[in-house]
């Protein structure tokens, strides 16, 4: 069969890209090695890494075209996009899948690798590093690559047409030859429809290529076996990579924040902690990089922790697209058959990395470090029991491996007192936690490897784990920039910080009596208790590092904003700590439900103390507000619902204070997404978001306003209450006619009539008496109607023994005026928060150009 209006062109076009950018990596990547022995092989590496660049452009750009221009015959663009989406969401398309996500991580190494390639080119490094990143972009390659070898798919092609999908090759809508006319695409996810998934995603994934630097000049200083040297050229590039993926991270907390209905920023979510771990253990690798740009040791530990931040990202890359985590996150890709292709990339390259360190001198820490990694994995064995003695336990391990391994490697003796020994040590706590994130995120692997059934940890068990190392890692961040290198008098540096600790103890105290202790800290719960006791130490040592660091900033520094840029990352790190701390620990309900109408009978996911339903038109209390659903209004998919917040004036007159309009998302192919709305103020953000809502117009016509909603049923006893939309119900007495003994002697028919008082909201009371007949052992029941309300009751069974009775209740479709569920938070100086970010980021880049000032390489020529 011919097919009508395809543009195959595109597709062939695109995947000779795909091809070419495969062959020329593995080009790259051969010749290159063969370089290492005989230079003349450099200019056809470096010529095979460009026509590999030039592919991944070509590939980019060609789906961009095909995205642009809605051709759905591909499965891509029919997966995700269509002709109603809002074009400035087409960079979210390209890579919401799995397909355009790989190529943007390819693309942005391309970027890296040929600013790299032209920075080390005649040098040293150019042959080891070049070579780690074209072997990585064949593995990448490979991932969009789409071909079966044998019986093994190697892949997944973003070009592929949709006839040509197993998924969809027998579906009627393309069958005929003119199916492309016919065709809309199915969209976006709903809940990438938001500004932030056009930034954070490619942040994001340059954050994971910057990982790739350390980690080739890691694996280059085993291969040149020059094991100092590589640091002076990956220290302002990890630092790069720590800026960028951080800030990637921050990104996705406020599309979390902004997009997301869960009432918050971060929620420990698996794929959330996947892209945490390597930027811990990034963080860890730079601090390692600058002891050792400074003293010349943690030679170990500084290619451990480089190599690691690149393996880990493999590894969540693995957790995140097997579809291992398809039930344990909302945010992992499903499996496209790529699982083994992903468990070879991961081995390949820790392979790679093992074999080179068993060769390295640095054989003996290999040891030292796979043995302290079993003495932490022994403590987390029995991770349930492990509380405060456990992590003491563990902690004190830390201390004890850094000052007896980390000291003999050096030239002369060292003090406790010392600045390297003590961001050593809080390397260690960074990794330590990477370990222990690691490990819970990665429950689903373990029941599936031994058959275990280990339950996933929530956000509380998280958080109290991980409390203890922030607040170590925050105290090391205070205090160890007053230290110097080699030696500090003890004395000295206690009576330096000792005003910074003073000062930041008692505004904490102030601050923690009456946000953690003055209100139910007697009647809590063991567990409950130790939350607040390390909330407020977490809030104290947050205090003493912003404080400390400014006071550096200022008394050490003398305010040198360019010799500063640790102090103002390190001030934005605990203003991070610190508004995450207030705004989640301190988030109060404002929405308990105030209405007569229970949110609990909608079902079991409603909960009356933190909804509230809102009737249109009605005016009900929440918190300090009045808030009133003043209605509904569509734009294409997207369903906004307008929620007045009223206050009272001097006056106790109510009057408009803000006006929310969450909204939710109904896409007819993709379901709906609710995406909140939110008030910002200096000190406080109002979150509010829609749980439940109609969004169906109503039907005003006459033959709509008579007809009856179907009958619910309800089952009450005497002084029950019945709820309709516009009236309470109470089940005020039964009456009889006769007696049970009178109805079975004479045999005739016995009459009940409920008396039901109805109150609508204007207080008028209106009495129905539906009546229930039992005559010659049939039961007749008749309705009764309420024409001034527009209820029909039929009363028709009794339970005597229980003394219950249950009557059936109609509204009139006209009585049941629309309304919302709706939730609604304070966050409290959560601006906290984002200024940190933004100090850290700023901070972070000042440190990056220091660096690269401080540290500029010399180039040795080959």
């Amino acid at each position: 069969m011919e097919y009508a209006g395809e543009h195959l062109w595109a597709g062939n076009l695109g995947n000779a890209f795909v091809v070419l950018s495969l062959v020329a990596a593995l080009v790259s990547c051969f010749t290159y090695l063969l370089a290492s022995k005989n230079s003349a092989y450099l200019a056809l590496a470096r010529a095979a890494f460009n026509v590999h660049s030039f592919s991944v452009i070509g590939i980019a750009g060609t789906l961009f075209f095909m995205l642009f221009n809605h051709y759905f015959e591909y499965q891509y663009v029919y997966q995700h996009s269509n002709t109603t989406m809002n074009m400035k969401y087409i960079l979210s398309c390209f890579w919401e899948g799995q397909e355009g996500s790989f190529l943007l991580w390819t693309f942005w190494n391309m970027v890296l690798g040929l600013i790299l390639k032209k920075q080390l080119k005649g040098g040293d490094w150019e042959v080891p590093v070049m070579m780690v990143f074209a072997l990585v972009q064949v593995f990448l390659a490979s991932m969009i690559l789409g071909i079966y070898l044998i019986d093994y798919k190697i892949g997944t092609n973003p070009f592929m047409l949709l006839r040509d999908h197993p998924d969809y090759a027998k579906a009627p809508f393309i069958q005929g030859a003119d199916y492309v006319s016919k065709l809309n695409g199915r969209g976006l996810n709903p809940l990438l429809m938001n500004y932030w998934m056009t930034i954070h995603p490619p942040t994001l994934f340059l954050g994971f290529a910057s990982t790739l630097i350390p980690f080739a000049f890691a694996i280059g200083a085993f291969w040149n076996k020059k094991y100092n040297e590589w640091q002076t050229i990956a220290l302002p590039w990890t630092y790069f990579g720590i800026l960028i993926l951080g800030v990637g991270i921050l990104m996705g907390g406020a599309w979390a924040y902004e997009a997301l209905s869960f009432g918050g920023f971060w929620a420990w979510d698996p794929v959330e902690n996947s892209s945490l771990v390597p930027w811990l253990v990034l963080v860890a690798a730079g601090h390692t990089m600058i002891i050792n740009k400074n003293k010349g040791g943690s030679l170990f530990t500084t290619h451990f922790l480089a190599i690691c931040s690149f393996l880990l990202v493999l590894y969540s890359t693995f957790l995140t697209r097997s579809g291992i985590l398809g039930n344990a996150s909302v945010h992992a890709f499903t499996d496209l058959g790529m699982t083994g292709q992903l468990v070879l990339y991961v081995l390949t390259f820790i392979f790679i990395s093992v074999a080179l360190l068993v060769r390295s001198p640095l054989l003996r820490s290999t040891y030292m470090v796979l043995s302290f990694e079993l003495a932490v994995f022994a403590s987390l064995y029995d991770f349930a029991k492990l509380a405060l003695m456990g992590w003491v336990v563990v902690s004190a391990i830390l201390i004890v491996y850094a000052y007896v391994f980390y000291f003999p490697k050096e030239k002369e003796e060292e003090d406790l007192f010392s600045r390297e020994f003590w961001i050593f040590l809080g390397s260690l706590v960074l990794v330590l936690s990477a370990l222990i994130i690691t490990f819970f995120t990665s429950t689903p692997v373990i029941n599936k490897l031994f058959g275990t059934e280990l339950a996933p940890q929530k956000v509380p068990e998280y958080n109290r784990w991980m409390a203890p190392f922030a607040i170590a890692m925050i105290l090391l961040v205070a205090a160890a920039q007053f230290l110097k290198y080699k030696k500090t008098e003890p004395k000295k540096f206690l009576k330096r910080i000792a005003l910074n600790f003073f000062v930041s103890l008692v505004f904490g105290l102030i601050c923690c009596i009456p946000l953690y202790f003055m209100h139910g800290y007697a009647e809590a719960e063991a567990g409950q208790k130790w939350d607040l006791i390390s909330y407020a130490l977490l809030f104290i040592a947050s205090v003493f590092a912003a404080v400390a660091n400014f006071d550096y900033f200022l008394a050490v520094l003398k305010g040198k904003v360019m010799k500063s840029g640790a102090s103002i990352a390190h001030i934005g790190f605990a203003l991070i700590l610190l508004g995450a701390l207030i705004s989640t620990s301190k988030k109060t309900v404002l929405s308990q439900n105030t209405s007569e109408r229970k949110v609990s009978g909608l079902g079991a996911d409603f909960d009356d103390k933190k909804s509230i339903l809102l009737t249109q038109g009605d005016t009900l209390p929440m918190g300090p507000y009045f808030v009133t659903y003043t209605g509904k209004k569509r734009e294409g998919i997207n369903v906004s619902f307008n929620v007045d917040y009223l206050k009272r004036n001097e006056q106790k007159e109510l009057e408009l204070d803000f006006t929310l309009s969450p909204l939710i998302q109904d896409n007819p192919r993709m379901g709906r997404a609710a995406e909140p709305a939110t008030r910002h103020y200096l000190s406080r953000d109002i979150y509010t978001h829609v749980t439940y809502a109609d969004l169906e117009e109503r039907d005003t016509s006459s033959k709509a306003r008579n007809a009856y909603s179907s009958a619910k049923n309800y089952i009450g006893g005497m002084g029950d209450t019945i709820y309709s939309s516009n009236a309470i119900i109470v089940i005020d007495s039964l009456r009889s006619n006769l007696s049970q003994k009178e109805y079975e002697k004479n045999s005739s028919s016995i009459e009940v009539t409920a008396v039901l008082r109805c109150m609508d909201v204007n207080s008028n009371v209106y009495k129905v008496y539906p009546k229930f007949v039992i005559k010659n052992s049939i039961i007749i029941p008749q309705e009764a109607v309420c024409e001034p309300l527009g209820l029909k009751f039929v009363f028709w069974k009794i339970n005597p023994e229980e003394g219950h009775v249950e009557i059936t209740m109609s509204e009139k479709v006209v009585n049941s005026k629309d309304f919302i569920v709706m939730e609604a938070y304070v966050f409290p100086y959560i601006n906290i928060l984002w200024l940190g970010s933004l100090i850290m980021a700023i901070g972070t880049a000042i440190a990056i150009v220091e660096r690269i000032r401080k540290f500029r390489p010399t180039k040795v020529n080959v």
